[in-house]
């Protein structure tokens, strides 16, 4: 989903920006959709707890984004230590004109409990910086999800459905202004038709719910084809209630699997009045 750190601006006027919560180029071309999805780059920006259910033990990632006259980096990963416990942790930037420079640093643990349930959360630090002041803030995201296999329709079918509360905290110094806290849920599903063709078709809603000027709703649906584990193929669409913040756009993009390497590309497709016009992203990972 949309992420306003637009919304962590230290004014409304300085906000009108927006920030992705994931440049995962997967997730993006997915529609944005992040809760319920297993395999993305950057899970720790997405449902944290999915990362326990994993096809990959351990994975390292960077990403690229490109927005307008913003640029945004990404670098994060996740380190299984058995099949319970899963540590994450990651970094990201985010540059505009000079002057203005955003960067959190994230640290993230999940859990499995039982065969089906996981939980997880994760500890944020971030820094705002604009050329007439800057800003502390430390916050939480809290995350879960329920994934079931599904004997009895197609082969080798799941469903999986997430949730994560967003941005529990504040600024470390006095301020006016809070941080846009959200309430995100999601689901997926996936397939095989045979084995070498994988279907997953995932959606997810989400509200913001403070500060009052970024209080909206959000939705995703998107849909991945995977031919033999080695080519992907997405398409998604994201609807947002405030194009000033989170827009909507529809999504198109494909990925690469070879060995342990990771490429995946996705293009946006949004109006040109919004500030995710001429939007895309590269991820590149490594997985172990």
């Amino acid at each position: 989903m949309l992420l306003g750190w637009a919304a962590i601006g230290l004014s409304p006027a300085a906000a009108q920006e927006a920030v992705l919560s994931t440049p995962d180029a997967q997730s993006l071309a997915m529609g944005g959709t992040t809760m319920a999805t297993l395999s993305g780059s950057h899970a720790i920006y997405g449902n944290p707890s999915a990362a326990v259910f994993s096809r990959t033990p351990s994975q390292i990632s960077s990403s690229y984004f490109s927005q307008n006259d913003y640029d945004y980096y990404t670098v994060s990963g996740f380190w299984r230590f058995d099949n319970v416990n899963l540590a994450q942790a990651g970094w990201r930037e985010f540059r505009r004109e000079k002057g203005n420079r955003d960067m959190s640093f994230d640290l993230g643990y999940s859990r499995r409990i039982g065969d089906r349930w996981a939980v997880g959360a994760v500890v944020r630090y971030a820094r705002f910086k604009r050329p007439e002041a800057s800003a502390d803030a430390l916050s939480v995201d809290l995350s879960a999800l329920y994934s079931m296999p599904l004997a009895n329709i197609g082969t080798y079918s799941a469903l999986r459905v997430g949730a994560k509360i967003g941005n529990l905290g504040g600024y470390l110094t006095a301020s006016d202004y809070t941080l846009p806290m959200d309430v995100t849920v999601g689901a997926a599903w996936d397939t095989f038709l045979s084995d070498a063709h994988e279907v997953t078709l995932a959606a997810d809603a989400g509200y913001y719910y403070t500060p009052v000027y970024v209080r909206g709703f959000q939705a995703s649906l998107g849909a991945e084809y995977n031919l033999m584990q080695l080519f992907q193929f997405r398409t998604g669409y994201h609807f947002g209630q405030k194009d000033a913040y989170y827009p909507s756009y529809a999504s198109l993009g494909a990925g690469v699997r070879f060995m342990h390497l990771r490429l995946d590309a996705v293009y946006l497709f949004a109006k040109r009045s919004t500030p995710l016009h001429k939007t895309f992203s590269i991820s590149f990972g490594l997985d172990f």
